[in-house]
């Protein structure tokens, strides 16, 4: 009987174990269950946040590539002042060729030389000549105010 009871004790013990056991492992699945749908969330908001960066880069693109050609029609303008621009030995200060400074002089009367692109001493003279006649500053520089004075006999 001693036997039969020991036999008892064993298996209840046992069995108490795996009870244990088990409760322990349904527990751990439930937290793995919990761990893996927290990583879906994480993935989704990743994938978001991945396809509003694509989005707002777009944006970005889009409005950098507007800007550009405002900023190239706004400083190619003929009527614009263009600084960093300088021909033929700082007579021309627009975005205008010789050949352009040279045709609507001629047309204005101011200039009878050929069309020859060449800023040469009767294009100045020209020039300045045009600059009196328009009430201008008279110094012999296609700038902003003379080219828009200039520039409508091109039309």
């Amino acid at each position: 009987m001693a036997k039969f009871f020991t036999l008892a004790l064993v298996v209840l013990l046992a069995g108490c174990s795996m009870t244990q056991g088990g409760a322990s492992l349904t527990q751990l699945q439930f937290r793995v269950a919990d761990l893996e749908n927290q990583l879906q969330d994480k993935d989704q908001q990743i994938m978001n946040l991945q396809q509003e960066i694509r989005t707002l880069t777009a944006d970005v693109d889009r409005l950098s590539a507007r800007t550009r050609e405002q900023a190239a029609q706004k400083y190619s303008s003929p009527n614009i002042p263009q600084a960093d621009v300088t021909q033929d030995e700082g007579v021309i200060r627009v975005s205008a060729s010789p050949q352009e400074v040279q045709a609507a002089l001629q047309k204005a009367g101011h200039y009878q030389g050929a069309i020859d692109g060449k800023i040469g001493a009767q294009t100045q003279k020209a020039i300045a000549s045009f600059q009196k006649d328009r009430g201008l500053k008279v110094d012999g520089i296609v700038g902003a105010k003379t080219w828009n004075e200039l520039k409508s006999y091109l039309d």
